[in-house]
């Protein structure tokens, strides 16, 4: 049947059919190569996100609470050595310190160079160095009754931005037992009768003796910090005129010389306070006698150091000369 050709061009129809245009090749292997790079963008971006809060990851669900395993006696007696152990794992680099609370009638000290007994400073750190995580101390206790004392290990890294671990113990220096008086009987015969004589205290001579302690070092609220040590003599004679270095943990670095000081009685301290500025974290020292002109029972407790942190400041460090503000009193 033939098909009827519509020659009205009022009535003509033209017909054009539309195909769905087919997705080559190349198109679908660039979306899929796109849709892998956003992948491993995204994939990088946690990562790195996640390696930079690993910290606070860690401090928020008990990384941060490590600690060092102490042990020590919990009796001891005044003069006996005893033994502080301790365990710690870690792969990082760095130094132990040994620090105790102060008090009055309670000092320790350890062996020194030569056999002698060198006085450990308290309230500084007091670098420990052993191989095999463990410090003799002999404890000397002045007092009558028995005191508590706390004693601390402390790690200190290398790295700067490695947070401290320390670890605690306590333990109670008891005095020496007193020997029990013997019984004397009063003598039967009448006694003669003897003139007093009142004795003349003998003057005491040999070596001075110069010490060092530091006491605090805090920030004081504008980027800088206030140290404050307590210098001594523990001798039998007078200092005479001395010296002292501070190592300043700046910005820069700082040593500061001191004057002359005056001399020192036996017995006497006296507490020195340095103001300085532009202070960064780090290790705050000093040294007395530093050019060892004097002749001293012990050197080894002319050196002292603590470690300290100061809270980030933005701000623009400019050159500023140290200041020394010295607020001595002697006791």
């Amino acid at each position: 049947m033939a098909d009827a050709l519509n020659t009205d061009p009022k009535h003509s129809a033209y017909v054009h059919t539309h195909g769905e245009p087919k997705a080559s090749l190349v198109s679908n292997a660039l979306a899929i190569v796109g849709f892998i790079i956003v992948i491993v963008i995204v994939l990088w971006g946690l990562f790195h996100i996640a390696t930079l809060g690993m910290p606070w990851f860690s401090s928020l669900f008990g990384g941060g609470s490590q600690t060092i395993t102490v042990e020590a006696p919990e009796n001891v007696t005044s003069g006996t050595a005893f033994a502080i152990t301790w365990k710690y794992s870690t792969s990082e680099q760095g130094t132990y310190a040994f620090l105790y609370q102060c008090k009055d009638v309670l000092h320790f000290q350890t062996a020194g160079a030569g056999g002698t007994l060198d006085t450990v400073p308290c309230g500084a750190a007091f670098t420990v160095a052993t191989a095999n995580n463990s410090l003799m101390v002999t404890p000397q206790l002045s007092g009558t009754t028995s005191t508590s004392v706390p004693l601390t290990i402390v790690f200190i890294p290398s790295a700067t931005t490695s947070p401290q671990v320390q670890g605690n113990a306590t333990v109670t220096v008891n005095p020496i037992a007193a020997a029990t008086p013997a019984v004397v009987r009063p003598a039967t015969t009448t006694p003669s009768v003897v003139t007093p004589v009142i004795p003349i205290a003998p003057v005491a001579t040999g070596p001075t003796d110069l010490s060092v302690q530091i006491l605090s070092v805090v920030p004081d609220g504008s980027g800088g910090a206030i140290a404050t040590f307590d210098i001594g003599n523990e001798g039998l004679s007078s200092t005479s005129v001395y010296s002292f270095t501070a190592q300043l943990p700046t910005a820069t670095g700082y040593l500061y010389q001191s004057p002359s000081q005056s001399s020192l009685a036996p017995g006497d301290h006296i507490v020195n306070t340095l103001r300085f500025s532009q202070a960064v974290s780090g290790i705050f020292s000093v040294v007395v006698d530093p050019t060892n002109s004097k002749n001293e029972l012990s050197a080894a407790n002319n050196y002292a150091s603590q470690q300290i942190s100061m809270p980030y400041v933005q701000q623009t460090y400019q050159t500023y000369p140290q200041q020394y503000s010295p607020y001595p009193y002697v006791y």
